[in-house]
């Protein structure tokens, strides 16, 4: 088994300081795979993760993917591969509370109601035997936005979600799992993955807090709501293998805690003395 992160800046703190070493004192094999081309986008990760796969590695060798700036792992291999045998599904997604990119239209898109705490894909973390990956990539080499009428309808009225949203990995992969559950499952009770992401009811409250705390700094009303909700919820240890702060935010106020020194136990006995 191996993880598997895609960067384009290697000695970004978060990979360095926090990624790495926790994977390090984990026993965790990881890869880092540079997206070195001008303009790398984040779909241009599923093309350079699918290559790799496909050329480097056996199709029937487990592998997880983590985003390479706001992750860390809390649990090794052994961990890793009892929890995932507990899955019905082959391929299995980190999950959240929020239900981005395409927000109240994605809601529209999933039938029945929302599995609790985290019912939605999230594009962060995944794991499967890499041919599985390969042949989800291979059967859907764009987005399949074309097998959801209520697209198409958006469409009829100029509302085009594969120009709006077909840079983000997470459009695709939310429509493949959409299509594919029987292969593709989401870890709803954040076992293997938890995502820190804040929960917001209207995704243009991240984008102005972000706006805040670039105009602000850490002075900004917003990066205060964010240190105090993580400092709040990091009082609890996550039971999962890897976990995601997913939001600039996040990550920022995580790595302002490290070097303060504030970060709970349960997060820095997995970072080498």
């Amino acid at each position: 088994m191996r993880v598997i992160t895609i960067a384009t800046d290697l000695d970004h703190p978060f990979l360095r300081r926090l990624l790495a070493p926790s994977c390090e004192a984990a026993g965790l094999r990881l890869d880092v795979l540079e997206g070195n081309q001008k303009g790398f986008r984040p779909r241009d990760k599923r093309a350079l993760l699918t290559e790799y796969l496909a050329e480097q590695v056996a199709p029937d060798e487990l592998v997880m993917f983590t985003d390479a700036y706001d992750t860390l792992f809390l649990r090794g291999a052994d961990y890793i591969r009892t929890t995932y045998a507990g899955f019905a599904q082959r391929v299995v997604f980190s999950a959240e509370s929020n239900c981005w990119p395409l927000g109240n239209v994605g809601l529209a898109l999933h039938d029945g109601p929302p599995v609790r705490p985290y019912p939605y894909l999230n594009s962060g973390g995944f794991i499967g035997p890499a041919g599985d990956i390969v042949a989800l990539n291979t059967k859907y080499p764009t987005p399949p936005s074309e097998h959801f009428p209520l697209l198409g309808r958006l469409g009829t009225h100029g509302v085009d979600t594969d120009r709006l949203h077909g840079a983000s990995d997470q459009y695709y992969w939310t429509l493949v799992q959409l299509l594919e559950p029987d292969t593709v499952g989401l870890d709803h009770g954040a076992v293997l993955f938890e995502n820190f992401a804040p929960t917001v009811a209207n995704f243009c409250e991240l984008s102005r807090w972000t706006s805040d705390f670039r105009a602000h700094g850490r002075q900004a009303a917003s990066y205060r709501r964010e240190r105090t909700r993580l400092e709040s919820r990091l009082q609890s240890p996550s039971g999962a293998a890897q976990v995601h702060f997913a939001s600039a935010l996040a990550k920022t106020v995580v790595l302002d805690l490290l070097d303060e020194g504030q970060l709970p136990f349960w997060l820095t006995e997995v970072l080498p003395r």
